[in-house]
């Protein structure tokens, strides 16, 4: 069962980190799918993010690997120092680098071609 109690039972702020264009629209597409989720904001490189993860306090980040993984594990780090209630999912093309992601902070790791239901899954886990 997912977490849709974050405030008086409203949608978990969420925050988007994907470089501008189709794959960050695609993700936002998929996030808004999702009754639980509040997208209250988007980024396309990591230092902007975690200003807006300064500035909105989101319950969830989530992070597409089209950043590059040293941006991404410095993103994890400072936001799980600054804001550790924060949910941190990650969507990678491959399994590769998960034991670095996860290291790094993330509270979950995703392949960006799974199904809503697996997302829906791994949301209802982290939340």
């Amino acid at each position: 069962m997912t977490n849709t109690s974050y405030k008086n039972n409203q949608p978990i702020p969420t925050v988007i980190v994907s470089r501008p264009g189709i794959m960050q629209h695609s993700l936002r597409a998929s996030l808004v799918a999702c009754p639980e989720i509040a997208v209250i904001a988007a980024s396309g490189d990591g230092l902007s993010a975690l200003c807006q993860v300064r500035q909105y306090q989101p319950g969830l980040l989530v992070i597409d690997s089209n950043l590059l993984i040293e941006e991404v594990v410095a993103l994890l780090s400072a936001v799980k120092t600054e804001q550790p209630a924060t949910r941190c999912l990650v969507f990678m093309q491959s399994r590769q680098q998960q034991k670095q992601i996860l290291a790094a902070g993330a509270d979950a790791v995703a392949l960006r071609n799974g199904s809503p239901q697996q997302l829906q899954m791994l949301l209802a886990q982290i939340t």
